[in-house]
């Protein structure tokens, strides 16, 4: 499957920066941070994502920008590269149509705070040792939310993922993590309906997947486990309308290639 640059924009928006949502929940030391700055943020992509990042009391929502959005700082990238470019780290400036001095205390160092927050986010999520089980459940974590907002910007967005969100029927796919973490993805509107991410257990789901510890979740996420291994030896359960399941997996199986 070939790379897009524009699915990649919209996985860095609402999935790479999106679970900034459960690391504000999560991490006390993170939330702490993010409780000195309130601020919304939108980031407007030529020919890709329009979105608010929302930071307000040590909280935080990322959402599709519209009529009734407020945003303090407007931040406009002439094309899904330069975007995707930031998101990397790269020592990249987009074009700030509102909050010119806000732009330059939130972003324009490494050292300051928003690329802290999410640097810090992002280093987490990359690990692959960890100081102790409560640093690798945290990690894992925020991967499997990750997985969860990835996934459905690449079946709202991505041409070749679109087919599997197409023959996905309405309802939801309850993904968890037992006992430590749960999302849902709804699909609603039919054929041609979209899929929306919910990081919250689901009450009525139509099909089930879930992770029976963290080790699994991990394993299956960051490719070093088979899911199918998983299943087999009662690792993963896996239940209801399997049809759904399995577009879903499709959807999974073209992450890694956006999300790392």
């Amino acid at each position: 499957m070939a790379y897009s640059e524009r699915t990649q924009a919209f996985v860095n928006l609402y999935a790479g920066i999106g679970v900034l949502e459960k690391y504000l929940e999560i991490d006390e030391s993170a939330r702490e941070l993010a409780k000195q700055h309130n601020v919304a943020i939108r980031f407007l992509v030529k020919d890709g994502p329009d979105g608010v990042v929302d930071i307000k009391d040590g909280a935080c929502k990322v959402y599709p920008y519209d009529e009734e959005s407020k945003a303090n700082i407007v931040l406009y990238f002439d094309s899904c590269k330069k975007f995707n470019r930031l998101v990397a780290g790269e020592d990249v400036m987009p074009i700030p149509l509102k909050g010119l001095f806000k732009v330059l205390k939130l972003m324009a160092k490494p050292d300051q705070w928003f690329n802290v927050l999410t640097g810090n986010m992002a280093d987490l999520m990359r690990k692959t040792e960890f100081a102790d089980e409560a640093e690798k459940k945290l990690s894992v974590t925020l991967a499997f939310y990750a997985m969860t907002l990835g996934a459905v910007a690449l079946g709202n967005v991505d041409p070749i993922a679109q087919h599997a969100m197409r023959a996905t029927v309405d309802g939801e796919v309850a993904l968890g993590i037992r006992d430590v973490a749960y999302s849902t993805i709804l699909k609603s509107g039919g054929k041609d309906g979209k899929f929306t991410a919910i990081l919250a257990k689901s009450e009525k789901p139509r099909a089930i997947m879930e992770f029976a510890d963290i080790d699994t979740a991990g394993g299956v996420i960051n490719g070093t486990l088979d899911a199918m291994t998983a299943v087999s030896t009662g690792r993963l359960e896996t239940k209801g309308h399997m049809l759904m399941l399995d577009n879903f997996n499709k959807l999974a199986a073209i992450l890694p290639k956006y999300l790392s």
